[in-house]
């Protein structure tokens, strides 16, 4: 090892120096170790911070394709008759709308609340459908209609066939948005009760569904109707009760005051 020495210091002031320089050297050396440390944290947070949008990313890939995998119905209030064929109304007028122009087919029928305001029911494949399975559709019908608002407890309600419902009036009358005009007899159920059952099925799916429909396919339910309380206290009630979302229940429950009784 080659030690250089300064002749114009003595023996002392040459060996201070080294010592000083060898502390300035352990320095720079801690320093630098610090400084690799610090690369390594920021490369591992780095790595962490990719591997959190990378899930983040999947997360918001498998919500779209839960999304893209919903049947067209669930935007609109649906259920399946006890003989499985689907019934499915309109939660407003423009729903109302697109579902005859666009849903509304030869062998279907369409189901109405004789009052103003109420929600436009298709029952597919009503044509073959039984007496039971349009019982429940008319009743479906009669709940998600203004007559629950109104606090009614019965509403009549008719069915028709595609060909006698049209969008054109007769000269001189006019059609608000969500309304149709009606040709021809119309097949009525008469004095139908404002009555739905909701609840967890056997099988621990949230149901709602008419009253004619049964009791059986539920573990627990509850038997809903025009009432005293808001809307907001029924869904609080009810979500708690069955471990449902509110969000979930609130879609089922026709607007205005509902009374509940727990059946099971």
């Amino acid at each position: 090892m080659e030690i250089v020495l300064d002749p114009n210091k003595n023996a002392y002031e040459n060996a201070n120096a080294y010592f000083e320089n060898s502390k300035k050297m352990k320095k720079k050396l801690e320093d630098t170790r610090k400084a690799i440390e610090e690369t390594k944290k920021e490369i591992e947070k780095e790595k962490q911070m990719q591997e959190t949008k990378r899930q983040q990313k999947e997360k918001k890939v498998q919500i779209v394709q839960n999304k893209e995998k919903k049947e067209w119905y669930e935007q609109y209030h649906w259920f399946f008759t006890s003989d499985k064929l689907l019934a499915v109304g309109g939660k407003n007028a423009g729903q109302n709308e697109e579902l005859v122009k666009r849903k509304f087919f030869e062998n279907d029928l369409f189901f109405h609340a004789d009052i103003k305001g109420a929600s436009v029911v298709i029952l597919k494949e009503g044509k073959s459908a039984g007496e039971k399975s349009k019982e429940e559709t008319a009743q479906f019908a009669a709940c998600y209609s203004t007559a629950w608002k109104a606090g009614y407890s019965i509403v009549d309600v008719y069915y028709v066939t595609k060909d006698q419902v049209s969008k054109s009036p007769p000269p001189g009358e006019y059609l608000e948005k969500g309304s149709f005009f009606i040709s021809g007899k119309k097949n009525y159920f008469r004095s139908i009760p404002l009555r739905l059952f909701i609840g967890i099925t056997k099988e621990g799916k949230l149901l709602c569904v008419p009253e004619k429909y049964g009791e059986e396919v539920f573990k627990t339910y509850y038997l809903i109707e025009p009432g005293k309380y808001s809307k907001e206290i029924v869904v609080e009630k009810i979500s708690r009760q069955l471990n449902a979302g509110k969000e979930e229940i609130e879609k089922l429950i026709p607007a205005g005051n509902t009374s509940f009784t727990r059946m099971r």
